[in-house]
């Protein structure tokens, strides 16, 4: 179990910024939920979005985390949802200290933050 929570975390604390080589692979529903992490916390941080933006990004989140959920079962049938909710809260932690850093030094007009800004403005009009 410890391993696959290590793993998860790593995969939650990608760097901020995607090499060209890293964005042609593709990625799983893991790394797309640690994306909407990502751009949740710096949207959190700087932006007001119209209350309709930020209920269909949420949805979007939701229907992420749960296939994500779903994924972490299926390669680990052992982990309990408690277990599965657990590895998510710290991989999210890890995301939030990681932007908050970058936030401290450079504020919201940090590259990598306007980066998630435009991620989090790209997951709330996704039509899942």
């Amino acid at each position: 179990m410890f391993q696959s929570i290590r793993t998860y975390l790593l995969v939650f604390a990608l760097p901020l910024a995607a090499s060209s080589a890293g964005a042609q692979q593709k990625l799983d529903i893991i790394q797309i939920m640690g994306q909407f992490v990502q751009a949740n916390h710096a949207a959190s941080k700087c932006l007001k979005p119209d209350r309709d933006k930020l209920l269909h990004f949420l949805a979007n989140f939701k229907i992420v985390t749960a296939r994500a959920g779903e994924e972490v079962r299926k390669r680990n049938p052992t982990m309990s949802e408690q277990q599965v909710f657990e590895s998510f809260k710290k991989g999210s932690e890890a995301v939030v200290k990681q932007i908050d850093g970058v936030l401290g030094t450079n504020g919201c007009s940090d590259t990598r933050i306007q980066d998630l800004l435009k991620r989090f403005e790209m997951q709330a009009n996704l039509n899942l």
